[in-house]
């Protein structure tokens, strides 16, 4: 999965390239340039009428950041996907739109914005959790891990580059099997039970683990949660706001995203309670 979003990446980019350079597919009537936006039009009914039978809906359609493309927002399969239809309404472009000058991934940026998820911390119980960094830490963030998910355990690493720059931050690892797979969710059982660190980076290392040293339902319990709150799949974060946050993320970006999570955590506190000080 992660080769093929790859290569559609380097394919959609090197479109874009040729296009930035005059390419003359992209040509045909002026619609390289910006001005061509004002004499084409793409309506969500006409995109519906184009992509029938293709996708479940269409929810929206505006202009793309590139230009002779429409971005259109689609559902497929409960799951919200931006693609991108040229103005000749002839082709569809399904990857990842990078600004070359930038690195900037505006497919992903959009597709993270569109599938938003925001969860209330306090709703999910840590009993089971296993914790990285110092439990009194104030910014808590809860983590839905797999024992067999190699990004979780890349993730795991992470953290303690985190912890190191920001001591004050907690992550609690809620694992379990994301496909309640009977094998994984017995090697999950293992690691609640020992509550140790060191047991569950052996597990996501591929090492033989001791069997579960007590009877326990949380594995079963946590992937049923998982799916009562929309997580798609793991790793997935839940910062202290309540955001949810898919995927392999570097020390840097969750820095950034704590305090992104902390500032807006902030200024809810303080338009709830009208501004005034505690």
């Amino acid at each position: 999965m992660k080769r093929s979003r790859i290569g559609t990446a380097l394919w959609v980019s090197t479109i874009l390239l040729l296009w930035a350079h005059g390419a003359p597919a992209f040509q045909k009537d002026g619609c390289a340039t910006a001005e061509c936006r004002s004499c084409h039009t793409l309506t969500r009914e006409q995109a519906a009428g184009i992509l029938a039978g293709t996708v479940d809906n269409v929810l929206n359609v505006e202009e793309s950041p590139v230009n002779g493309l429409w971005v259109v927002d689609i559902l497929k399969q409960g799951r919200k996907f931006p693609i991108y239809i040229d103005y000749s309404k002839e082709f569809l472009i399904s990857g990842q739109v990078v600004r070359l000058k930038t690195k900037e991934d505006i497919t992903g940026t959009r597709f993270e914005r569109l599938n938003e998820v925001t969860v209330n911390p306090s709703e999910i119980p840590l009993d089971d959790a296993l914790v990285v960094g110092n439990p009194a830490a104030k910014q808590k963030v809860i983590v839905f891990s797999d024992p067999d998910c190699h990004f979780c355990g890349k993730l795991h690493q992470e953290f303690k580059a985190v912890i190191e720059k920001a001591p004050d931050v907690a992550f609690y690892v809620k694992i379990y099997s994301r496909t309640n797979n009977p094998a994984v969710a017995e090697k999950a059982r293992a690691v609640i039970c020992s509550k140790s660190l060191s047991m569950m980076e052996d597990a996501y290392t591929g090492k033989t683990i001791p069997p579960p040293t007590c009877t326990t339902q949380a594995v079963e319990e946590t992937f049923k949660l998982a799916q009562k709150l929309g997580l798609q799949g793991t790793p997935a974060l839940i910062l202290p706001n309540g955001k949810v946050v898919n995927g392999f993320r570097p020390a840097d970006v969750l820095l950034q995203l704590l305090a992104e999570a902390k500032s807006g955590t902030a200024a809810e506190v303080k338009s709830r309670d009208g501004g005034k000080k505690p």
